[in-house]
């Protein structure tokens, strides 16, 4: 069972991962690679981790409006994936990979310390 996602476990994960080497980027994109993120048509794994990476430093920073900061990263995550068919879904389609992405940045915090 995980534990909900909160703003002091993002604040922790965070701080845990920018006091190590490598920083909330390389974290982020080993994360995105463990969901199967891959470049090829994509944006690589660790552009796509450079811009998500802002968003969850404001949301740690500015005292933590999560649904924004999920927001912003499907956004991230939309404009970053392959177009299949010439069009994109809607950025809500992008919610649940969004969540998924800051759950696994927050449990490998704990795993990794």
């Amino acid at each position: 069972m995980t534990a909900p996602v909160t703003i002091a476990a993002l604040r922790d994960a965070f701080g845990a991962a920018t006091a190590g080497n490598g920083g909330a980027t390389l974290r982020l994109t080993q994360v995105l690679e463990s969901i199967g993120w891959r470049g090829g048509d994509a944006a690589e794994a660790s552009e796509v981790a450079q811009e998500i990476a802002p968003a969850l430093a404001a949301c740690v920073r500015d005292g933590g409006d999560l649904g924004a900061m999920y927001r912003q990263v499907a956004e991230v995550l939309r404009h970053s994936g392959p177009v299949l068919d010439g069009s994109l879904p809607p950025v809500t389609d992008y919610l649940p990979a969004a969540a998924e992405v800051v759950r696994r940045f927050i449990a490998s915090a704990a795993l990794t310390g």
